[in-house]
């Protein structure tokens, strides 16, 4: 019993952990264009605007600030 406690405990000070991480680090590099805030267009050689970050190449991480 105590050793289940012991683990609730620990595993849940893990997760506020990193809640607390995430909130202080709010942006991540955006998945869809890798970061570049670009992705390639229909023609060759040209690029159209990210639609996930909108050019910033960052996105808004779980937990993160407005």
């Amino acid at each position: 019993m105590n050793e289940t406690l012991a683990t609730i405990v620990i595993l849940a000070g893990i997760a506020v952990a990193l809640y607390f991480a995430a909130a202080r680090n709010p942006l991540r590099k955006c998945p869809r264009c890798n970061g570049a805030g670009t992705l390639p267009s229909v023609i060759p050689g040209r690029y159209r605007v990210c639609p996930r970050c909108t050019r910033r190449g960052e996105v808004k991480a779980w937990g993160g600030k407005d």
